[in-house]
């Protein structure tokens, strides 16, 4: 078997095969107070459009997409209320994800046949919740879920997905960072086919960043102007979906507004998600699929005894190494975030944005920076391994931290090999010997000519017998700061 298909067993396995928690913004929930709720009389009002035939156009969101009735009255009165152009508006007023995909389940998209679905939703998974409760992966997330809902429900619609409008003063305001890192993100589920980007925030803005009180009177909700905005930003994409997309699509559309100057940084510090688009087959999507499964199990246990941190070598614990990983499965409770394929930049995104919220560890394995050698000096591997530290420190700080040499790679002549153990001494000078340790078995994985083709085959993934070695390597840390 192949790494790739090994990778998408793996992922299999870790769907099938264990008892997840929920995610809350990917699990579909009734408002508080439930039937009594006026979201509910919302519904209930909504669904008497739909069973008499619903509409052509739809928009679906929160409190800013319901304003279209009170803030934007007399846009969707001059836009939006004759013909095909005739608006259902299902948005609520303080719905988050985990609402709008009740809604969708609930009846809302179902029995008619919409031509244009505009979508947008995010801002109060931000504003209701701490990033500790709800990081931006947990938003990523709940918003993939709802366009996989809406296409499994409106096959035929165009959709349109506008990226979450800005909020706060200025660029500092912190949930406006935080819908940005979700913006970063969700565009990459637009194809420009069937799922088209619409992002127009530099139109609200000034030059300066900040966003203007006589269209944002409350930093959060747009008035009549911003629904103009709005409404002009969107209507290519209305129009080619009522003309059943004839003559050439309009393409998808980034804000205008300049991005921070990037710091002179390395690569191997910034952090960098590795989300894919919508129109990738779901089960394909390892990267993506993983988030999700891991973020499931987390929202399952406040309390994890180990996490195993790194790349694809560390991902496969679970299938070449699935022998050892069941004994120590038995005894500790694990979260693996080893992916395939991830560099440091990776590592540190979804450590960021996700995988180290919501419990707490005894202790974390670390191993990365083998796929950074061929673009990377080995000093800014370094960086980034101690970037990660740095970050477990703040996030997990009553964590003790197994640190990892990078494995041995190739034959003793191989230029990546050389690299890894220059970074390898680089981190070696990071562990302190009580809040982290130091531990190396790399010639473990050698022969007497320093090659490593008898316990990887592939020169690169340990068989095996290469977890068999690195258990019995860390067994007694794992012991000591476990308790058990």
């Amino acid at each position: 078997m192949n790494l790739k298909n090994t990778l998408l067993a793996f992922s299999a396995l870790l769907i099938t095969g264990a008892s997840f928690g929920a995610i809350r913004a990917t699990t579909p929930t009734v408002w508080p107070k439930g039937k009594d709720s006026w979201q509910m009389d919302r519904h209930n009002a909504k669904m008497e459009i739909v069973k008499a035939g619903g509409a052509k156009v739809v928009f679906i969101g929160d409190s800013i997409t319901h304003n279209w009735e009170k803030a934007g009255k007399e846009q969707l009165e001059k836009y939006f209320s004759e013909g095909d152009m005739k608006m259902l508006n299902l948005g609520t007023g303080a719905d988050r994800t985990e609402h709008v995909l009740w809604r969708i389940k609930n009846g809302e998209l179902d029995g008619y046949e919409a031509k244009c679905i505009v979508v947008m939703i995010g801002t109060n998974n931000t504003g209701h919740n701490s990033i500790e409760k709800e990081p931006p992966m947990d938003t990523i997330l709940g918003i993939r879920e709802i366009l996989t809902e809406i296409r499994k429900k409106q096959p035929k619609a165009t959709i349109v997905l506008s990226a979450i409008f800005p909020r706060g003063k200025d660029a500092s305001d912190a949930k406006r960072i935080r819908n940005e890192i979700v913006n970063k993100e969700i565009c990459k589920f637009c194809d420009g086919e069937t799922i088209f980007w619409c992002d127009f925030n530099d139109e609200f803005l000034n030059e300066d960043g900040t966003l203007p009180k006589k269209l944002f009177p409350d930093y959060l909700h747009p008035v009549g102007p911003g629904y103009e905005i709005w409404y002009k930003a969107v209507k290519p994409y209305i129009d080619y979906a009522l003309s059943d997309k004839k003559g050439e699509a309009p393409k998808n559309r980034y804000s205008k507004k300049k991005d921070a100057p990037k710091a002179d940084k390395p690569t191997t510090i910034q952090p960098v998600a590795r989300v894919k688009g919508m129109h990738r087959p779901r089960n394909y999507d390892v990267w993506t699929q993983k988030l999700f499964t891991n973020r499931r199990i987390i929202s399952n246990n406040k309390e994890i005894d180990i996490v195993f941190a790194g790349d694809s070598i560390t991902h496969l614990w679970g299938f070449q190494g699935k022998e050892e990983y069941s004994k120590l499965l038995k005894k500790y409770s694990i979260l693996n975030i080893g992916y395939s394929g991830d560099r440091t930049q990776h590592l540190l995104w979804r450590g960021l944005y996700g995988e180290l919220d919501g419990y707490k560890a005894k202790c974390v394995m670390l191993m990365i920076g083998t796929n950074n050698s061929g673009g990377n000096t080995p000093e800014e591997v370094a960086l980034g391994v101690r970037a990660f530290l740095d970050l477990l420190a703040k996030k997990q700080p009553q964590a003790k931290v197994i640190l990892l040499p990078i494995f041995p790679r190739g034959d003793a002549k191989d230029w990546r090999r050389a690299k890894n153990d220059k970074v390898n001494e680089i981190i070696k000078t990071y562990a302190d010997g009580e809040k982290i340790v130091w531990v190396d078995f790399n010639d473990k994985f050698l022969d007497k000519n320093g090659d490593t083709k008898w316990i990887m085959p592939d020169r690169l993934h340990p068989e095996l017998q290469g977890y068999k070695i690195w258990a019995e390597a860390v067994m007694p840390y794992f012991q000591k700061f476990c308790g058990k």
